[in-house]
């Protein structure tokens, strides 16, 4: 379980917090989008695990015009963020909201020609990463494409501390307040923990999957398009 109350005070803030958390935010939504327009166009099915406030879903039923969408999302307070966000896009027709997890959902066993999952693994510690990260893969359908977004700190960093420097000035530039941006850095790998690249890598090998691609990095946060082969 998240350490991050969704449906109190965070949740209420969700939007402005995300876009100070996330560096590049709107870039990771537009460029996931691009991807499965390149990749998925025809797609018909596709599952979106923990939308938040949806903020994703434009650009995605811009890219996946043919395509019906299933959103699990859990928080009572974002489920709400999400069907005001299908009403304004008039989606109706093409989204069905479910409030609840991944885990016991019950899907589609012929699985999905998209899975997208932006800023929900590093709510989850490592082990349930995992977890989470081979059930979205299982949801592949041949030829199918999981777009996937986290925080992740590279390993080996050699400069992690000017990384960090340069984050403290942006999120002052931004308006943090001392207080809140130590609290924000502390809660690295206790609140928000880092999803691995090679624990994405392995996945998608055991999963009968390609190898990842990288699409974008940006400080510590990451965009990745994982391919299931058409056969």
């Amino acid at each position: 379980m998240s350490g991050l109350d969704f449906d109190g005070d965070y949740g209420r803030q969700y939007r402005q917090r995300i876009r100070l958390s996330i560096p590049a935010y709107d870039a990771v939504l537009e460029l996931g989008a691009a991807a499965l327009a390149a990749k998925t166009p025809a797609a018909r099915q596709v599952l979106v695990v923990g939308p938040g406030a949806a903020e994703e879903l434009p650009g995605l039923l811009q890219a996946m015009p043919l395509a019906r969408f299933t959103l699990l999302e859990p928080s009572g307070q974002m489920a709400e963020f999400c069907r005001q966000q299908i009403a304004s896009l008039d989606a109706g027709s093409r989204c069905l909201l479910h409030q609840q997890s991944l885990a016991g959902s019950g899907l589609d066993p012929e699985g999905f020609d998209a899975v997208v999952c932006h800023h929900v693994l590093h709510l989850l510690p490592p082990q349930q990463q995992q977890q989470e990260l081979a059930a979205m893969l299982s949801q592949l359908a041949p030829g199918g494409c999981l777009l996937l977004s986290s925080y992740s700190e590279p390993a080996g960093q050699e400069n992690e501390q000017s990384l960090l420097e340069i984050i403290k000035a942006r999120l002052r530039m931004l308006g943090m307040d001392e207080a809140t941006l130590e609290l924000f850095l502390s809660g690295r790998n206790k609140v928000v923990f880092s999803l691995a690249e090679e624990l994405i890598q392995q996945q998608a090998q055991a999963s009968g999957c390609m190898p990842p691609q990288m699409l974008l990095r940006a400080m510590f946060n990451g965009l990745w398009l994982i391919q299931r082969p058409a056969t």
